[in-house]
């Protein structure tokens, strides 16, 4: 466009004649800041990535009496170009006049949508003679680059997901006025019912209708019929900017087509966030591997190295590393799998949306786009690993319109997860429609056992426990809670728990307690020791709610206690003093928070159980003491009586090993290692020299495998002795010697003794009458 049609000023430097002129841009430069850009949620500043100069919008006024009705036509045709629909129409918004000196430049980039309504960017060249500075946007594979005009104004328009970048401009300056692309609806979309809309959902109603095609069929009867239709969509979308009325290009008329047709066929529609990760065998490209050439680990720079660069770090031949990079020009055979996962989606009525979980089949997707066509956004290569390698991963973020026939919506909606399904039912029970929401309750059961435990299921849990209580049905009450783990309790829950329980009875909160802590001896990890530290607060609560509390109370402790006892168990039978020791001290949090949280019959069992095990579970009771006496939370009476006997217990067996004579100088006994399962006859003899006062080195002539064993024998025990093969004669010689650790580890242990009684009498009270302070 003519650059007359604009007038631009700018403070501190008024208005600017165009052509820009060198001078006048220095002016700007002065006026102007380094400009930072963002990643993530953070705002970053950083001249190897972005290196230009920004004047911020509040600073800069845009006039002329024929610039409103030029940007008003360059927008029409923006919207054109785009594929935006006639029902939308384009405002632009100033975001930053940009200067780019000699050498200046940004790298590849995407834009962040600044506002709910932002689909692109309008870039607003200002006419000015330099070089380099071209802009260059890709998107699915092509690259466009743009020149700045010197004597007229240049307009360029592209989608927020598209990457650009600005070149290093080589003399002169570049300068850009950037300006954010809004999208708004003028006018309700076409609804018309005729011709290719008629056919498109009769498309809708035979997928609906026609059995799930299965990837690989091999024979397997027929399925049932799909119960949604994921459409990927071309371009990269956010949660603010997935709206029906911002869809970019293709998308938009794709989507308002699929929209219009779930109309006709009664199916409703909305938009969705995906996680598409596909697995590809591929191969690097030829000039890579052939005529011997070998590959290398990514900047390897070794000619002589043969590919050793790939080995693991135990040098297993043939075990290439996992790699992560850019993998475009490597050669992709076959799909091998593909997972396609719905993260959010929006409310059917388009309003808001919702994170979700929903895995989606084979039957159930379909673009027009590929998603090998697009641009991952992460890739990992595993070279050829024996029986299996020679793969490509690769991670793409896709938008998707979803749909499902109407009658099926509650379902639908509640398979991934979704809290508007549990609205919908509480809402029927508010309504007193109690026989319907029990029939959508109970059509739940096919896939409701997908939901799983965490923190974030925390809100699902809350809404299903209330419609839980609603529903006056043990069995789908239970049906529906049956699915979550306990770490997803909260105190929150406790007025909804004690009410279930006083609804159900108390061998239903049991069972559904037992449910949530899953079968015993399973891996809990991390987060239920976390979610004990909570356990205290909710059994208070639920003492103190409406209903039953104390019938979720007295499960929740018991399988509380009983998990912290297995692994109790496990650790109490490790021999090696520094990781059990490790392992006890932290169950001695766990422990404490079961001991608070307990009724008065589980803390004594507890106290109980915990004094007829042997004295190395003081590695764990101390630190369940200290927790308990650094903790602000006020302990319940019987919890207080169950520290207080653990605490004249732990002093008990404090002052008898302080009393214990200290070992002689020549004493070398040491504990036995004990007999192994397969019940050998080496380990009798093991124990022999091991429990002899006297004996400190053995010469043991034994073969490998036997060499092994009593290797693994004493490193299983953990006890201070060496053992080293003397390689002469047949079979070689076995030598065990202990060590001076035999001392030393007894020193140490009476020193911490000392010190652990002096903390225990300091801090812990004493049990009336009691004294078992040893004779001087």
């Amino acid at each position: 466009m003519p650059a007359h049609v604009l007038r631009i000023k700018v403070d501190g430097v008024g208005e600017l004649p165009l052509p820009l002129r060198a001078p006048v841009t220095r002016k700007l430069i002065a006026q102007a800041r380094q400009a930072s850009f963002g990643r993530g949620e953070r705002t970053l500043s950083d001249t190897g990535v972005r290196d230009t100069w920004e004047i911020t919008p509040d600073r800069i006024t845009l006039g002329g009496p024929g610039w409103d009705p030029t940007l008003s036509a360059v927008l029409d045709g923006v919207r054109r170009a785009l594929g935006l629909p006639p029902t939308t129409a384009l405002r632009a918004e100033p975001h930053a006049l940009l200067v780019y000196g000699k050498g200046q430049f940004f790298l590849p980039h995407q834009d962040s949508e600044k506002d709910d309504s932002m689909v692109g960017t309008l870039v607003v060249s200002l006419p000015s003679h330099h070089s380099g500075g071209e802009l260059v946007v890709e998107h699915a594979g092509r690259s466009v680059t743009h020149r700045a005009s010197r004597e007229q104004l240049t307009f360029v328009a592209f989608y927020a997901d598209c990457r650009h970048e600005v070149r290093p401009v080589t003399t002169g300056y570049r300068t850009t006025l950037t300006m954010n692309l809004l999208a708004e609806r003028v006018r309700p979309a076409d609804e018309s019912t005729g011709g290719p809309l008629a056919d498109l959902a009769a498309c809708l109603t035979e997928h609906f209708t026609t059995p799930a095609e299965e990837r690989y069929p091999y024979g397997s009867p027929k399925t049932a019929p799909p119960n949604r239709l994921v459409y990927l969509l071309d371009h990269e979308y956010t949660q603010r900017g997935l709206d029906w009325d911002r869809l970019k290009g293709a998308d938009a008329t794709r989507a308002s087509r699929l929209r219009q047709a779930a109309g006709q066929a009664d199916c409703e529609a909305v938009l969705a966030l995906a996680e598409v990760k596909e697995t590809w065998d591929a191969v690097p490209p030829h000039d890579r591997y052939y005529y011997g050439e070998a590959e290398h680990f990514d900047d390897c720079e070794d000619e002589e190295c043969d590919g050793e660069c790939l080995l693991d770090p135990d040098g297993e031949p043939g075990a290439e590393r996992r790699r992560s990079g850019d993998f475009s020009d490597y050669e992709l055979n076959d799909l091998v799998d593909d997972e396609i996962t719905l993260g959010w989606w929006t409310h059917p009525d388009g309003t808001g949306g919702e994170e979700i979980s929903l895995p989606v089949s084979y039957a159930e997707v379909c673009a027009t786009t590929e998603s090998r066509d697009l641009t991952p956004y992460q890739s990992e290569y595993e070279g050829y690993m024996g029986n299996y390698g020679n793969t490509l991963d690769r991670w793409y973020r896709r938008a998707a319109v979803v749909l499902w026939p109407r009658q099926r919506s509650f379902a639908a909606r509640a398979e991934a997860g979704s809290e508007q399904a549990l609205h919908e039912l509480q809402g029927h029970l508010a309504a007193g429609e109690l026989d319907h929401a029990r029939t959508l309750a109970r059509s739940l059961s096919p896939f409701w056992q997908h939901h799983g435990p965490g923190e974030a299921s925390a809100p699902l849990f809350a809404a299903a426990l209330r419609v839980a209580v609603g529903l006056r049905d043990p069995d789908t009450a239970a049906m529906l809670l049956a699915p979550f783990g306990v770490e997803t309790l909260r105190e929150e829950h406790g007025a909804d728990l004690a009410e279930a329980a006083a609804r159900y009875g108390r061998e239903w909160a049991r069972k559904a307690v037992g449910n949530w802590y899953g079968p015993a001896g399973a891996y809990t990890g991390a987060d239920r020791a976390a979610w004990l530290e909570s356990l205290p607060g909710l059994c208070t609560t639920l003492r103190g709610a409406d209903g039953d509390g104390e019938a979720v109370v007295t499960p929740l402790t018991e399988c509380a206690w009983q998990g912290v006892r297995q692994q109790l168990a496990r650790w109490l039978d490790v021999g090696r003093e520094a990781e059990r020791r490790a392992g006890l001290e932290q169950l001695g949090a766990p422990l404490a928070h079961v001991l608070c949280a307990g009724d008065p019959r589980t803390a004594d069992t507890v106290a109980t159980a915990l004094r007829e095990l042997p004295d190395t579970v003081l590695e764990c009771l101390l630190p369940a003491l200290r927790h308990r006496g650094h903790s602000t939370t006020t302990v319940p009476g019987e919890a207080a009586r169950a520290f207080q006997a653990l605490a004249d217990h732990c002093e008990e067996r404090l002052t008898a090993a302080v009393a214990r004579p200290v070992r002689a100088a020549d004493d070398w006994s040491l504990p036995p290692a004990g007999s192994c399962r397969s019940g050998c006859d080496l380990c009798p003899d093991l124990d022999a020299f091991l429990t002899s006062r006297d004996r400190r080195v053995m010469e043991w002539p034994l073969a490998q495998d036997k060499r092994r064993h009593i290797h693994s024998r004493l490193d299983m025990a953990g006890l201070p002795v060496s053992h080293t093969t003397r390689r002469q004669g047949r079979p070689y010689t076995l030598v065990l010697t202990k060590t001076d650790e035999v001392f030393t580890r007894e020193r140490t242990a009476r020193v911490r003794a000392t010190t652990d009684l002096a903390w225990l009498r300091e801090n812990q009270p004493r049990t009336p009458g009691r004294d078992t302070r040893p004779e001087r």
